[in-house]
């Protein structure tokens, strides 16, 4: 965010827990393998109903979140990487981890990863947030599998993207202080200007520090209190059934929730990240199909219903976030380079 800090000085000194960063929900799902389904019953990989069947093309469309590179969603301005993972079950302790929301990645996780590191060492003065905010660990992985994951953190990608890994530019954080306390002038520091977080409950996580000197941020759900960075996420909402079903949705969207905490209420202690987006977890199989069978593409002027996120992918961001907005820290979305998204978040900092 040193274009933040550039506009306004005084940004670079406010903690974290009293802005609002714009973030890219499952960013890695641009490249997602048509052909790589998440077929485990009860699998945190997907939020499709094991029974419908829906594959190939379809399916990648319908959980492609994003349709550009994480490369290109920092150049946009995103600076939360939301990612979601899994094992895909090949065996590979390493290149089994994948980007997963229906379907795994085509590429190992360490190919994302790279992407970060390789633009964060470009832009020393910018500060980016790595946050594995799922990891479901289908297909029995064993202990040497699950160790695999946080090698994916010191590997160079195969495919080219560049000399750097997280390893190299990951930030140390403060022992005696929670992230969401820190400044933006605090993080980037020392050529280290990327910030990694991990859910508490990630198995043999101590590898990450010990082994590949990654000291990543272990959050917790606010509730649960304790010594870790909290976080609070908001429930996303299901998706309609049909077109008639979307303006209401999305003012459902645009309300605020009684127990949704303000922005800056955590007071340095946690933060508040919020999903501007629809999924169908939770929603019958039934409801599923309907849904999926009138699906054909990614963007609504492409042909998936014309209502879909109707305030998110066709330029209503200011409309939601001027009502919902000011009650999060970090507002991860769908479809971030549509909308004026990442600016209409920024411009919440203004108030």
């Amino acid at each position: 965010m040193g274009c933040l800090e550039k506009a306004n000085p005084r940004f670079g000194r406010i903690p974290i827990s009293y802005l609002a960063l714009p973030g890219s929900e499952n960013a890695g799902t641009y490249n997602l393998d048509p052909f790589g389904a998440v077929n485990q019953p009860g699998s945190a990989c997907t939020t499709l109903s094991p029974a419908l069947p829906v594959t190939g093309v379809k399916a990648q469309r319908f959980s492609s979140t994003q349709d550009q590179s994480i490369v290109q969603q920092l150049d946009d301005g995103v600076r939360w990487i939301d990612l979601r993972i899994g094992y895909n079950g090949n065996g590979n302790p390493l290149s089994g981890w994948r980007v997963a929301q229906n379907l795994y990645s085509s590429y190992p996780l360490l190919e994302y990863l790279d992407q970060v590191a390789n633009w964060a060492g470009q832009h020393p003065n910018e500060v980016v947030f790595v946050d594995l905010s799922s990891i479901c660990y289908d297909h029995h992985p064993t202990d040497v599998i699950d160790r695999g994951l946080w090698a994916n953190f010191a590997t160079k990608s195969p495919q080219g993207a560049g000399p750097l890994t997280l390893a190299d530019v990951a930030v140390t954080p403060s022992r005696t202080q929670s992230l969401a306390a820190a400044t933006l002038s605090q993080l980037h520091r020392a050529s280290r200007n990327v910030v990694v977080l991990v859910p508490a409950d990630a198995k043999d996580s101590d590898v990450l520090a010990k082994r590949y000197h990654v000291d990543a941020v272990h959050t917790t759900p606010v509730a649960d209190g304790g010594a870790a960075t909290q976080v609070y996420r908001s429930d996303p909402r299901i998706a309609p059934t049909s077109p008639t079903g979307f303006s209401s949705a999305n003012s459902q969207l645009a309300s605020v929730s009684a127990n949704s905490p303000q922005l800056g209420s955590l007071r340095g202690r946690g933060l508040y990240v919020s999903k501007l987006a629809y999924e169908l977890k939770g929603a019958s199989a039934t409801s599923q199909g309907q849904v999926l069978s009138n699906f054909v593409g990614l963007v609504a002027n492409q042909g998936i219903f014309r209502a879909w996120m109707s305030g998110l992918w066709s330029g209503e961001y200011p409309q939601i976030l001027s009502t919902w907005g000011t009650a999060t820290n970090v507002v991860i979305a769908n479809g971030v380079d549509h909308g004026g998204f990442v600016n209409a978040v920024i411009a919440l900092n203004g108030r």
